[in-house]
């Protein structure tokens, strides 16, 4: 029987989370062997290498959201064809994407030692190469998983990625802990990558046939500038976006040392795990989404983000306060009290995950409906700005300084210049009604993050597992309570608790 919307969003959702907390316990565990196995240093060059190359990815910025975007409303009416000449395109582009980042990689080697303040690990050529082999066989089966995201059928690629990737991290664990070699722990990596590409490849050429089909029609003059069009709009906003976040990483390195990369990674790790199960929700409801764009009214698609957002708020409220309250007591347990860096550094590294994580929500209704190309050039003025801040004060005030030049530039460019083009041009709202509404609710975020900081801080056992223990338990429910108490009147509250009453009735009666 064929799945609705919601049903492959919640089956998206629910395999994503449970993959993510799987994956982030083995990271957990593989970080540390990591640390005490080669040194924080190495942490910090695998830090850069992955910004690096991340930057090198640049050439395919838009492309694949852009495909995506293009696959949603062929997918929906069964256009086979179309879907034919879109996917042949992709794969041409991203074979000659693996080329480019392979002499672009090899041309920015003689600079690498720029980037390596303080380095002694003398090995950091090999590393740097073995990075950039990862990365560009990554291209060349990119476009396949594509097409199995954009037709809502997620869960399929997150299952064989999360068998795959827990066999790989018990190995590389091993291998780390009874070897001590960085260079062997890469390998193992790069080889794992290839095999899980190649099998996934090969699934998706049996379920969807037509990908070796040789008669394919080429894409007619109107999509080929439309598809241009939006990938020149992505373009601009990825390299601006990746530029953005990339930057800190490079800027950290050159100008602080390479083992501050290492420390502050140890931060950056955590609020990405807690990230990443936020994000299991955005990702499994944006083809959802994109479906119902294409197919419904402009009132219901609003309706349907509303739910969207305040369930984005609700889960970014409830996770910014754990972090804050939670993160220096855990990495006391994870890694000890030497790896606990001044709490300037974690405030703000909290408030740029929270707003980060509240325009996420806009994004959703953004990347569905294809809304690619009236703020394209905002992430790279943005990006330009917080290089300049974040260098100037990083010299001033050090590693706090880089953070609050991203914080600044984001707040001055994309968190409001995202959400006024999505009511404007997606929903036809007042950009006001955004403003009124989100202000408010920031404002609640902030406060009930600095009451349960204060009287979490009151909480003090000498067992330090049960002091996190308790933390927990007390931020975890009293979060939740107070947005209850808060929202409990709202339509879109009322909506999810139908919505969660409703799932749990099917899963009992199934």
């Amino acid at each position: 029987m064929k799945k609705s919307r919601t049903q492959k969003s919640i089956t998206n959702t629910a395999v994503s989370f449970a993959s993510q907390l799987i994956i982030i316990l083995l990271g957990f565990i593989s970080r540390r062997v990591l640390i005490y196995s080669v040194g924080v240093q190495y942490l910090g060059i695998n830090g850069l290498m992955s910004n690096i190359l991340t930057i090198f990815s640049l050439a395919e910025s838009g492309i694949g959201v852009a495909i995506g975007y293009s696959l949603y409303k062929p997918l929906a009416e069964n256009d086979v064809e179309t879907i034919k000449s879109l996917m042949r395109f992709y794969r041409t582009v991203y074979r000659l994407l693996a080329l480019m980042t392979a002499v672009v990689g090899v041309l920015f080697y003689p600079f690498l030692p720029v980037f390596l303040k303080d380095n002694t690990a003398p090995d950091a050529n090999i590393i740097y190469f073995l990075f950039l082999a990862s990365s560009v066989c990554s291209y060349l089966w990119s476009y396949k998983i594509t097409l199995n995201s954009s037709d809502q059928n997620k869960y399929l690629y997150t299952i064989a990625n999360t068998i795959t990737q827990i066999l790989v991290l018990i190995v590389k664990v091993f291998i780390l802990y009874y070897t001590q070699n960085y260079i062997i722990y890469l390998c193992i990596e790069l080889g794992s990558t290839l095999v899980k590409n190649i099998i996934f490849s090969c699934i998706l050429d049996r379920r969807y046939p037509f990908l070796k089909e040789k008669n394919v029609r080429k894409l007619s003059d109107i999509e080929k500038h439309q598809l241009s069009r939006n990938i020149k709009s992505l373009f601009w906003g990825k390299f601006g976006y990746i530029a953005s976040q990339c930057s800190d990483n490079l800027v950290i390195s050159s100008i602080i040392s390479v083992t501050m990369v290492g420390l502050y990674s140890n931060y950056t790790t955590l609020v990405s795990a807690v990230s990443g199960f936020v994000t299991t929700f955005t990702s499994g409801v944006t083809a959802s989404m994109g479906n119902l764009i294409a197919s419904e009214s402009k009132e219901k698609a609003y309706a349907v983000y509303k739910r969207i957002d305040f369930i984005n708020y609700w889960l970014y409220t409830f996770s910014a306060v754990c972090l804050l309250c939670l993160t220096e007591p855990f990495i006391k347990i994870w890694l000890g009290t030497d790896y606990i860096l001044p709490k300037g550094i974690l405030i703000v590294s909290v408030v740029l995950f929270y707003l980060k994580g509240l325009n996420s929500g806009v994004d959703v209704a953004k990347n569905a409906a294809g809304l690619y190309y009236p703020d394209r050039f905002v992430p790279l003025i943005e990006a330009m700005l917080n290089l300049v801040i974040s260098i100037i004060l990083a010299y001033r005030i050090g590693l706090l300084g880089v953070l609050v030049g991203t914080l600044v530039s984001f707040l001055l460019l994309s968190f409001w210049t995202k959400p006024y083009f999505v009511f404007r041009d997606v929903f036809s709202v007042r950009f006001s009604e955004y403003v009124i509404w989100e202000g408010k609710k920031i404002l609640l975020s902030f406060v009930i993050g600095a009451v349960l900081y204060v009287l979490q801080l009151k909480i003090q056992l000498s067992n330090i597992y049960f002091d996190l223990l308790l933390k927990a338990l007390f931020t975890g429910v009293m979060s939740n309570v107070l947005l209850c108490v808060v929202f409990f009147r709202a339509d879109e509250f009322e909506y999810i608790k139908t919505m969660v009453q409703t799932i749990i009735h099917r899963v009992k009666h199934d």
